[in-house]
């Protein structure tokens, strides 16, 4: 793993071209702060409402082939599962050739990745444009297969791929980049963008604005800023209204104009015109333990899902490697095979029910005419169907009472136990495969199903005690669709506006808190949330909030970990002496000191003075371009060091081409070769490039204080000082 740097560039190159820089370059600099969050916006919004139309196609030809063929004769079943599972078996193909063959990062939701990426450790491939390719292109696959997962996890990568890219103003892989502008090519302000980006994957994803936006900086990001926020804020806004926009010109582009906003939820099952909401939700206080028990349910069940997931993930990984790309691709659709089989033959095995109901919502499949197919309601749709007929089933009547007391009890008791049993089983199966899978639809599927057969239960309690009072079962779904992902994950404060914003559940803003608390705490103490997990066993260097390390760190000082053994170069160096250091070692930094490095022939003793630092890259850069090379030998040598530039023109086309976005440096193995033995002869200044003030710890302080320092300030290295430093001054915030 290679860490970012966050600490802003210090040398005297980039000081200069500060100083210079003009009151219009910094308002053009904030101006395309805002106009990137707007296009990131847009761009998602366009992404969203592709992968929704391709998922939608893919459904109806899956769905539709296999139906036609039960409606030709009810009575055969291989020919339909035939259909049925062959199609899924193929849109599975897909999306696991994009994994095995295109781009290993692109399998999962992402999230622990990104994650991981916004909390400072780099991933190589991470937000490459194949990487989106195949996130975004395979996750419609993956979907459209009846693999259980959902696309919220993968927007999220997709929308930190879209951040991160737009704000380069260039790429690597098709090979240009921008002249103007050219204003965010550093680590600092990609990683904002990344995090913007991810707001807006999680918005579009759920038609959640708020939620989408809350997500980022609750789970998300490690380095928050208002700044940060607005922008989040602008991008979720801009990219769920292009998503509106474009669903109803799809929908109907001859009426745009007097088309409805706003009575659609992405979770809905009807619009706001024939449900209305403030009468369906409801709730009594007497049910307020109940939530809770709900809760910690869930947070047991999440709990459950990690620590089985874990050993399956362990499992993959020995049998199942990256590496081998066959056998990868092989357990997608094998999974796929599995899925579909058992979804088709509880489906052709069901009970048929009589009732008065909507045709769209309920299919006769291998019933007789007036009936439909209890357990084929469920198991015969797509995922993300079935989680709207969890929620909202019967809110407007269907199955008799009226406005006050409408009719819920729209599924079997085992239909609903064995959808919860077989969902949760397979979505811990799943959830790790080589193909794009998200957990956030899955995960508020099985819980919707667990609050339904909680709803149930409460119901016949109280019906046995001869009370008369309604229960509400869709208050119960809600609440176990928030319990199950909270369970999972952990998110607190994003699941709870984020379910409110696509159920459209606003009143029972105090339960799902309540539930969400509940499933958090109990969770927590058998595992952590399933995208830590996953962090854990990744094994990246991630860096948790300073008050979630524990009081190890207290109980250490620095010298007892710090490195000793230093490599270090002089501020004039050879050519050779600097290929030699970033040839024998993979350090990603190197102080500058015209001392020897500590414990050497040249100096015995354990300090050294520090002029400055200089990046691993950065030197690469030098390297390939042969900055500041020069010849000691030759008269007037000195100056030619200084006459790096005559112009600033000349300066800032020289601090573009030492940036490493979008255009990073070759390693070593490559820039070598490329030198000539009299280059190797040549001289380096360094100085002009170096990091005049890099952060210091002193030595004998406790390891938590260098922890936040590296944790704040978003640190690749930190050197140690002596005990007793000498100082020349101090700042008070009022000189500030």
């Amino acid at each position: 793993f290679e860490s970012h740097d966050y600490d802003p560039i210090d040398n005297d190159v980039e000081e200069e071209a500060r100083r210079s820089r003009k009151r219009g370059e910094y308002a053009e600099y904030e101006t395309w702060k805002w106009l990137m969050s707007v296009l990131i916006g847009l761009v998602m919004g366009l992404i969203a409402f592709t992968v929704d139309g391709l998922i939608e196609k893919f459904n109806d030809i899956k769905f539709g082939a296999a139906t036609s063929v039960i409606e030709r004769d009810r009575s055969a079943r291989f020919g339909a599962w035939f259909v049925f599972v062959a199609l899924a078996c193929l849109l599975a193909a897909v999306a696991g050739a994009f994994v095995s063959y295109v781009e290993p990062l692109a399998a999962g939701s992402g999230i622990p990745e990104v994650k991981t990426y916004l909390n400072g450790v780099h991933l190589k491939g991470l937000l490459k444009l194949r990487t989106i390719i195949a996130k975004l292109g395979g996750i419609a696959f993956s979907i459209g297969s009846g693999l259980i997962a959902g696309k919220e996890g993968p927007f999220v990568h997709g929308g930190g791929l879209v951040g991160g890219g737009l704000s380069a103003f260039g790429s690597h892989t098709l090979g240009f980049k921008t002249h103007k502008p050219a204003c965010f090519r550093n680590d600092a302000d990609k990683r904002d963008f990344v995090a913007i980006g991810t707001s807006a994957g999680v918005a579009v994803a759920f038609g959640a604005p708020i939620g989408g936006m809350l997500f980022t900086l609750e789970e998300g990001a490690s380095f928050l800023s208002n700044s940060m926020m607005w922008r989040a804020f602008l991008a979720t806004c801009t990219g769920v209204l292009v998503t509106h926009w474009l669903n109803q010109l799809d929908f109907d582009a001859g009426d745009f104009a007097r088309a409805k906003f706003g009575t659609h939820r992405d979770f809905g099952l009807y619009t706001d015109d024939e449900a209305n909401y403030s009468r369906i939700f409801w709730w009594y206080f007497w049910e307020v333990p109940i939530f809770a028990a709900v809760g910690c349910l869930g947070g047991l069940a999440g709990a459950f899902f990690v620590n089985v997931n874990v050993k399956i993930t362990m499992w993959r990984q020995s049998w199942i490697p990256v590496k081998n790309r066959a056998r990868r691709h092989l357990e997608v659709v094998f999974i796929c095979f599995v899925t579909a089989t058992l979804c088709f033959v509880l489906t052709a095995a069901s009970p048929c029910r009589r009732d008065a109901i909507r045709t769209q919502f309920f299919r006769q499949l291998y019933c007789d005419d007036g009936e439909y197919s209890a357990y084929g309601q469920l198991f015969f749709s797509p995922l993300s169907q079935s989680f709207k007929y969890l929620l909202h089933l019967g809110e407007v009547g269907e199955f008799g009472g009226d406005a006050q007391n409408p009719g819920q009890h729209a599924f079997d008791m085992d239909a609903l136990i064995l959808y919860w049993l077989i969902m949760f089983t397979l979505m811990t199966w799943t959830y790790g495969i080589g193909a794009p899978t998200g957990l956030f639809v899955p995960s508020l599927t099985v819980g919707a199903a667990m609050g339904q057969i909680v709803g149930r239960t409460v119901h016949a309690a109280v019906a046995s005690t001869g009370s008369t009072l309604t229960i509400d079962l869709h208050t119960y779904a809600v609440i176990g669709a928030a319990a199950s992902l909270g369970g999972a994950t952990r998110m607190t404060v994003s699941i709870t506006l984020l379910v409110m914003e696509t159920t459209g559940a606003m009143q029972l803003i105090i339960p799902l808190m309540i539930t969400i608390f509940f499933a958090k705490t109990v969770g927590d103490k058998y595992s952590y949330g399933i995208y830590d997990t996953h962090i854990k066993i990744r094994g990246a260097p991630f860096l948790n909030e300073p008050e979630l390390t524990g009081p190890g760190l207290d109980k250490l000082r620095v010298n007892e970990v710090m490195a000793a053994n230093m490599v270090s170069l002089k501020p004039i160096a050879k050519v050779r002496d600097v290929v030699d250091a970033l040839t024998r070692t993979s350090h990603g930094a190197f102080p500058i000191s015209e001392d020897d490095p500590p414990g050497t022939p040249g100096n015995p003793g354990e300090t050294i003075e520090l002029h400055g630092s200089i990046t691993r890259g950065l030197l690469l850069k030098m390297l390939t371009h042969r900055v500041s090379f020069f010849n000691p030998a030759i008269e007037g040598g000195r100056d030619r060091r200084d006459a790096l530039y005559e112009t600033a023109t000349e300066r800032d086309e020289l601090l573009e081409k030492l940036k490493q976005i979008p255009f990073k440096s070759p390693g070593i193995e490559a820039i070598a070769p490329s030198l000539s033995r009299g280059d190797m002869e040549l001289s380096m200044d360094l100085t002009r490039f170096m990091q005049r003030h890099p952060f210091i710890v002193h030595a004998d302080a406790r390891l938590s204080r260098a922890y936040r320092l590296f944790r704040t300030m978003g640190l690749r290295h930190l050197y140690v000082t002596p005990s007793k430093p000498q100082i020349v001054g101090v700042v008070t915030r009022k000189d500030l």
